[in-house]
């Protein structure tokens, strides 16, 4: 499959970077539903959530969203239908993404539910919108440096005049995507 929207190759390496730091946790090549456990742990820790009632059903349900993504994922994108996501089927499926973002100024509903996931995921003192530190501490999580982070709040919140609420997030997200200048902060590094 030709990937007509990824020819560029700053936005080239950051998703692979961003598939190897954020999708494919154990580093085997692949992505399975045990990466996807993995990333729950590194959230939402088992040991914490059995000590804290709001933690254990906050993990239940990051389980069972990244689970339904999980599926989602391979429906859209598992082309030897062997039950795991490479980097090359990944791409593919970014390049519709992509695609779709460029058209609709969305992503598609089923890879939607992902973001708002990871969104409610995060414990944030207002769970409305996110601060500077809990923004650097959810892009932690995908081994983002720290300098980056913030460097990409600043941007997506233009220095603290608008709130990063779930809407901004979003845009951030689509901007992270589809952005092919190489060197902008909205890339977090992942393109150098």
């Amino acid at each position: 499959m030709p990937r007509d929207q990824i020819q560029n190759q700053t936005l080239e390496k950051k998703l692979r970077k961003y598939y190897n730091l954020t999708l494919d946790t154990n580093n085997d090549g692949i992505v399975t539903w045990d990466d996807f456990l993995a990333a729950v742990e590194t959230i939402v820790p088992k040991e914490d959530a059995e000590k804290n009632s709001r933690l254990k059903i906050l993990r239940k349900r990051l389980e069972q969203n990244f689970q339904k993504y999980f599926w989602d994922l391979c429906e859209v994108g598992d082309a030897n239908k062997d039950g795991a996501i490479d980097l090359d089927e990944w791409l593919d499926v970014m390049n519709d993404i992509i695609l779709h973002v460029r058209q609709n100024g969305s992503f598609p509903e089923w890879y939607e539910g992902l973001h708002k996931a990871l969104f409610r995921a995060n414990e944030f003192f207002d769970d409305r919108n996110i601060l500077k530190d809990e923004f650097v501490v959810m892009m932690s999580t995908w081994e983002i440096e720290e300098e980056a982070a913030k460097k990409a709040y600043e941007y997506i919140t233009e220095s603290g005049k608008k709130k990063m609420d779930y809407n901004l997030f979003s845009e951030f997200m689509k901007q992270f995507f589809t952005n092919e200048e190489q060197g902008h902060v909205v890339n977090m590094g992942l393109d150098l």
